[in-house]
């Protein structure tokens, strides 16, 4: 059993009133998208890697991460990353985008973190749950055979198409839950199927869920990206 911490987006001061809340001894599972567009990206990675010296943690890569190391990597990719909020993870990081993007080095401000961003998990299977991004292709039923554009990206054709799925139950972020119709605040709960992007970054809530119980535990968000 673990708790699964839904998308954080920079916004440190809500993750970390959540995580004050959260039983002590539980592995913390966070499903990936800790940067881009809210307050401070650079400074939630800081507290996620002391968080994880002190009590069992993993972290799972989200599409914002890999966007912003595909950006790294190519110029093609800056563009797209930059439109997705990714400016603001510059500026935490003590860089302008304009600066950025003409730098021979782009992956320097990056270094302190790179051990962290370099080792982020597509997925995490235990003997109840799959724990994910964005989603799966649920017609493919063994984890290593899903392609990782699939895991970070998928969005109505996973969720909406939950009840083909006779598998172990799969908790999942990446879809903030106000654009799949429901009340602020309200986790995607559809058995065996829970999404838990409350919309922190939108002025929304962070959540976690107990992957056992389903209990929630929530904290309102003090940012709103426009």
């Amino acid at each position: 059993m673990a708790i699964a911490i839904g998308d954080i987006h920079g916004c440190l001061a809500p993750l970390r009133r959540l995580v004050e809340r959260l039983p002590e001894g539980e592995a913390l599972i966070f499903l990936g998208d800790y940067i881009d567009r809210g307050p401070d990206p650079a400074a939630v990675v800081r507290y996620l890697k002391s968080l994880a010296r002190q009590r069992p943690c993993r972290f799972l890569k989200g599409n914002h991460e890999d966007m912003m190391l595909r950006a790294v990597d190519s110029e093609d990719e800056i563009s797209p990353w930059l439109w997705n909020g990714g400016a603001a993870t510059l500026r935490s990081y003590g860089v302008e985008a304009t600066v950025w993007k003409r730098s021979a080095h782009r992956g320097e401000i990056l270094e302190r973190d790179w051990e962290f961003y370099s080792s982020l998990e597509l997925y995490i299977e235990d003997e109840n749950t799959i724990f994910v991004h964005a989603g799966i292709d649920l017609q493919i039923p063994h984890m290593a055979r899903q392609k990782p554009e699939v895991l970070l990206w998928i969005r109505e054709r996973f969720f909406a198409a939950g009840h083909i799925w006779n598998g172990k139950e799969i908790i999942f972020g990446h879809t903030p839950t106000r654009f799949m119709g429901l009340p602020a605040g309200e986790i995607f709960k559809r058995p065996p199927l829970y999404g838990i992007d409350t919309g922190c970054v939108y002025g929304g809530v962070l959540t976690a869920i107990d992957s056992r119980r389903h209990t929630c535990y929530q904290e309102q968000s003090d940012f709103r990206y426009d």
